[in-house]
């Protein structure tokens, strides 16, 4: 009992610690840290470089040229394939929400 005790002392400050950060990140962080993870390996999340995959648009493209209002709800509904390698998928609405404000952000030029 009392090694339990003083395993729960030392480890509930690292999980703590390793929680609290994504719980207190705003949606647009929620988002890039998204699209990083999903998107990233073919698309340009960034607002200066180019796509890994030339046919994937750059998340700055996006951005600028759909109604980014409109887009948790394609993201929702699921996106269809664009080209080949683009896969069939669909967000929560919680992730949806998140990708939106990350690409609000890029929009107005409040993202590195």
């Amino acid at each position: 009992m009392r090694w339990s005790l003083a395993i729960l002392r030392v480890s509930a400050p690292i999980i703590l610690a390793l929680v609290a950060p994504q719980a207190s990140a705003s949606p647009a962080d929620r988002g890039l840290a998204f699209a990083r993870a999903h998107c990233g390996r073919c698309h340009a999340v960034g607002p200066r470089r180019t796509s890994p995959m030339r046919e994937a648009p750059s998340f700055r493209t996006l951005a600028d040229h759909f109604p980014v209002g409109d887009l948790a709800d394609v993201l929702v509904e699921g996106v269809d394939r664009r080209h080949p390698a683009m896969p069939d998928f669909r967000l929560t609405p919680a992730d949806a929400a998140d990708l939106t404000a990350d690409l609000e952000g890029l929009r107005h030029g409040l993202r590195p």
